[in-house]
């Protein structure tokens, strides 16, 4: 304990040393005299005017920074530039180090857009900042993997959830309560620090809240415990108000209770004062330098330290603290640091390595949160650059370990991006089989893969080949439920196999589905004539004219021409003669143009025929009963001459009806036709002889 207590002080006293005010210089050979910053079009410049000629390296740091190092040069600070702020650059801060002088830009945009100018003679150098220089440069990431890039490399890098400090938490003494606080209080205050002690960060800002607003001796443990509970829901800002507002009251409850502390110094940092914050930290790794956490809060200054430009000084701390505590958690955290500093400028060629130090951190780091985010980050490099099968693997190992993860949301989009490249591979193996079980098993995550030209048309064969039609419908039937799902071919392949399968339910639904979702697409009439088919053939005619009246439009026309005669049939049932008709007369002259010589035509001239009569046009009528009966099969003549017979013993031609009634009786095929002729021949002998028996009128 004495050694690591001697270690951890060491540290300490390394990092402020680091941090100290100004060095004596020694040795300087060169000296920055003049800065200028002057935007021009597409760029910034940074000119500066030195003694002479510079000796300088350019480096890229996290968080879209620049780096001029000017070797063996002194000069002053320009604390003006740290507030510049234009097009290309946010701040440029000059520090000194060691015998150097550093010149950190921030830069808007791509970082890699610079680039640095020096003339031999002319004692200048100037650094150029702006998207517009950024080399071309080919994507090193393995082909179809581009998508995982988007937004990961700045989440892994920049998301700093709550830490935790492993400090135990010291609940307060009931003694001490009970002489200042009335027992309801004590309840509140107990109810709430055991909230903050198991996690649940919002029922203890619920409980604080009211006694941190109410004057009296509770307000001030009330402030810390709330900004405690802040923190932990990653409310940081108003975790700090709370922090400050219970230091003012009772600043030194911050001696009596380091875990409040850790959490308040964490807070100012994640506010933007780093030197405040690193100060505040300082001072507890000091307090606690003989604890086992104390390493735990090393790291966390190394991260201070980093964000505040100083790489070199966080660096260190990271690898004495991984090299020198061989028992503790920090040493993962620390390897975690230095690892991810690799990920940022990682060379694709060398990613294997770095991923083998994720998963150690995974399989050795102990703590739950180390483990998931080195697992993670593993199976997020190989997903970058390596084998998409292999990822596939460790992307659902993450998923399955952690499924309420902190990343298991950028998993579920990893894992949907390599399903693309796994399944181009099975697509180019031919293992069909492959690609029904990756599909299957991976239904909730084929979004990408449906973007793909001939996945879906490769899926489909694939399961019918191996019979699997039962398996497809669920499985498409699935996928058009999901918004992502809604692509027309899934719906067509539905539609197949419910031909395949005579499923007509399914077809019906299908279809159905296909022409609400597109409207517009090209296959939309076929399929709303289908439907309107399957409607009359279970006797909905109100749907068959639902699906079919657009047809009667003047340049509307059928992709089968025997829709318009379903149409007609099925206004005639509704009582509609007019539009019975119109549809006949349509589907007759569609029938004309396209040489047609469907067994629907004789129907068709009947429909009609009998609807000119429902508006007393006999004319019309004669003529295309007449038409009828020259087009119907011998078996079907009866119905047409029966009724040109009985049109002519109306108009009181009473030969014509002779003949017609005498042509179905001796040739007619249906002999309740042939009855009903007989019959109206008899009606027309008795009614001839009764007129003759009739007296003359004088």
């Amino acid at each position: 304990m004495v050694r690591f207590a001697r270690c951890c002080w060491g540290i300490a006293v390394f990092s402020l040393i680091c941090l100290g005010g100004n060095r004596a210089w020694a040795g300087e050979s060169n000296r920055l005299f003049a800065v200028s910053v002057r935007p021009h079009a597409g760029f910034t410049r940074l000119a500066l005017k030195l003694e002479q000629d510079p000796r300088y390296s350019l480096s890229f740091l996290s968080g879209n920074r620049v780096r001029l190092e000017l070797h063996d040069t002194d000069g002053s600070r320009w604390k003006r530039l740290r507030s510049y702020a234009d097009g290309h650059v946010k701040g440029c801060r000059i520090t000194r180090r060691g015998g150097d002088l550093l010149v950190t830009v921030a830069v808007k945009g791509d970082p890699h857009g610079v680039r640095a100018i020096s003339i031999a003679g002319t004692a200048t150098l100037a650094l150029d900042v702006g998207s517009e220089l950024t080399p071309p440069r080919r994507s090193p990431l393995s082909q179809g993997r581009e998508g995982i890039k988007v937004g990961v490399a700045q989440l892994v890098t920049s998301f700093d959830p709550p830490l935790k400090s492993e400090i135990p938490f010291l609940p307060s003494d009931r003694r001490v309560l009970e002489k200042k606080l009335p027992p309801e209080e004590i309840s509140q205050v107990f109810a709430g620090e055991a909230a903050l002690y198991h996690g649940n960060g919002g029922e203890a800002e619920t409980i604080f809240a009211p006694l941190a607003i109410r004057r009296g001796p509770a307000q001030a443990l009330a402030l810390y415990r709330l900004g405690e509970a802040k923190y932990m829901l990653q409310k940081y800002g108003e975790a700090l108000a709370a922090f400050q507002g219970g230091e003012k009251l009772w600043p030194e409850f911050l001696v009596a209770s380091p875990a409040t502390t850790f959490s308040y110094a964490d807070s100012i940092v994640r506010k933007g004062d780093l030197e405040r914050g690193r100060r505040l930290l300082d001072q507890l790794i000091a307090r606690l330098a003989d604890k086992s956490y104390a390493p735990i809060l090393l790291v966390r200054l190394a991260d201070i330290l980093s964000r505040q430009g100083k790489d070199i000084e966080a660096v260190a701390i990271y690898r004495t603290v991984a090299d020198g505590f061989p028992n503790n958690k920090a040493r993962y955290q620390a390897r975690m640091k230095l690892a991810d500093r690799q990920l940022v400028s990682l060379e694709p060629a060398v990613f294997e390595g770095l991923a083998q130090n994720y998963l150690d951190i995974y399989q050795q780091g102990g703590d739950f949160a180390l483990r998931e985010e080195g697992l993670f980050k593993a199976a997020l490099l190989v997903a970058l650059y390596g084998d998409a099968a292999q990822a596939y693997t460790l992307m659902s190992e993450y998923e399955r370990k952690f499924s309420h993860g902190v990343y298991v949301t950028i998993a579920r989009g990893v894992r949907e991006e390599l399903l693309v490249p796994i399944s181009r591979q099975l697509v180019a193996a031919d293992d069909r089989d492959g690609l029904v079980k990756l599909a299957l098993d991976n239904r909730e995550f084929l979004a990408k893969c449906l973007t793909e030209p001939d996945f879906i048309a490769k899926l489909s064969a694939a399961f019918a080949t191996g019979n699997r039609r039962p398996d497809e419908v669920k499985l498409y039937s699935f996928l058009i439920g999901k918004e992502w799902g809604r692509n027309p071919l899934l719906y067509q392949a539905l539609i197949d196999d419910a031909e395949v399968l005579g499923d007509l339910p399914l077809l019906e639904r299908a279809a159905g589905d296909f022409v609400r979702d597109f409207p517009d697409h090209p296959s939309a009439q076929g399929y709303r004539e289908r439907l309107a088919v399957l409607a009359f053939n279970r006797g909905d005619m109100s749907q068959v004219v639902m699906r079919l009246s657009d047809l009667l439009q003047e340049k509307r026309h059928p992709e089968a021409i025997e829709s318009l005669y379903y149409l007609g049939k099925a206004m005639d049932r509704l009582g509609n003669h007019r539009g019975a008709e119109r549809a006949m007369l349509r589907f007759l002259t569609e029938n004309r143009q396209h040489s047609g010589g469907t067994t629907l035509v004789p129907d068709a001239y009947y429909v009609a025929a009998t609807a000119c009569l429902s508006r007393n046009d006999r004319i019309d009528a004669v003529a295309l009963f007449q038409a009828g009966s020259e087009v119907a099969p011998a078996g079907a003549r009866d119905p047409f001459v029966y009724k040109l017979g009985e049109l002519a013993r109306n108009e009181k031609r009473y030969a014509d009806a002779v003949r017609y009634f005498q042509t179905v009786v001796r040739e007619g095929k249906d002999p309740e036709w042939k009855k009903m002729a007989s019959q109206a021949l008899a009606d027309m002998e008795l009614s001839r002889q009764l007129a003759q028996k009739l007296p003359v009128s004088k």
